[in-house]
């Protein structure tokens, strides 16, 4: 079986009955997950910055409050909740479940203080090929390199590291060079680089998009020499859906 992490212009077209049949692409990769030739992932971003409205995201985040949990000894924990987590579109609330139960897991770059999916839950991918401390490891090590390109979260922190303020939260409160749409673009890009680093912590063999070299700017990832880079330092392979196949076909 090959592991495969699909991007969200791939996998929605693969889950979503009226998507998938505008490309026999697509109608093939769900065939092959469903006979268990391809072990799918997605990153858990389409769960937490990315489903947030691109006019909202800056919002969001200068607003953001961490839940935090105080216990003294025996004591019942205090515990003050923060920023809920976003609300997803009706979209995702009807496709995500049909990926899950087509055997989609999520993977995850835990980041301080941020949301995240329940990494005990059914649905989020298990560190097979790696233990918990090296899968953690990798992905640190890749998400700071992207970064070290100007790419992934990068780019916003770049952007907003004049402002006033410590730390995310504060400087993007004091910010007034960027607008909504700037900044939505900017959490994009952290989103793509996060999910790059998680595919290779948990050494899954295929990252499948429709982003490859597609004229991304030079702070995306996905533009031609970023995504050269980190894929000859760490042998990361990044693939089309039709290159996808093409590798799978010999084994099936």
């Amino acid at each position: 079986m090959v592991s495969v992490t699909f991007d969200s212009n791939v996998w929605e077209s693969v889950v979503d009955d009226a998507k998938r049949i505008d490309s026999p692409w697509f109608v093939e990769i769900h065939d092959l997950i469903l006979q268990k030739a391809i072990d799918p992932y997605f990153f858990e971003g389409i769960l937490t910055l990315e489903t947030i409205q691109k006019q909202d995201r800056k919002k969001h985040i200068a607003e953001f409050k961490p839940s935090i949990s105080i216990q003294v000894g025996d004591e019942e924990p205090r515990i003050s909740k923060g920023t809920p987590p976003p609300e997803l579109s009706e979209y995702l609330k009807k496709t995500i479940p049909k990926a899950i139960g087509m055997g989609f897991k999520f993977i995850r770059t835990p980041r301080i203080g941020g949301h995240g999916i329940d990494p005990f839950a059914q649905y989020a991918a298990k560190d097979i090929r790696f233990s918990l401390s090296e899968r953690l490891g990798r992905t640190i090590e890749v998400g700071r390199f992207i970064e070290s390109l100007g790419a992934g979260k990068a780019k916003l922190d770049s952007d907003i590291s004049k402002n006033l303020g410590n730390g995310l939260v504060e400087k993007t409160t004091n910010d007034t060079s960027l607008t909504d749409k700037q900044f939505a673009k900017n959490i994009a890009e952290w989103v793509d680089g996060d999910a790059i680093a998680a595919h290779y912590g948990y050494g899954i063999d295929y990252f499948c998009t429709n982003d490859k070299a597609s004229g991304a700017g030079a702070s995306s990832i996905f533009s031609g020499a970023n995504l050269k880079s980190v894929c000859e330092k760490y042998g990361i392979k990044v693939v089309s859906p039709n290159e996808l196949l093409g590798c799978i076909r010999p084994r099936t």
